[in-house]
């Protein structure tokens, strides 16, 4: 799933996108360019230092309609499509 983030993704909001994440047994990876992160690790989603208007590509083998869901009401992401 492609999105495009609405504000920059520092501390408080990367915890925020980690409680989500965490909520899947599976992996979930969040890749920005030609960097991928653990989509778990608060420390690998900053260090991705997503900024307003990037686009992200988030991927699990876990059902990420309801992930892009909490994304969305969140405030956080918008959708890339």
């Amino acid at each position: 799933m492609k999105v495009i983030a609405k504000k920059p993704i520092y501390a408080k909001d990367a915890g925020q996108f980690v409680q989500f994440t965490s909520r899947f047994e599976e992996p979930v990876y969040v890749k920005k360019g030609e960097k991928t992160a653990d989509g778990k690790s608060l420390l690998g989603l900053i260090s991705l230092s997503i900024q307003p208007g990037q686009e992200i590509e988030i991927t699990s083998r876990a059902d990420l309609a309801s992930l892009q869901d909490q994304l969305f009401q969140s405030d956080l992401f918008e959708n890339a499509d």
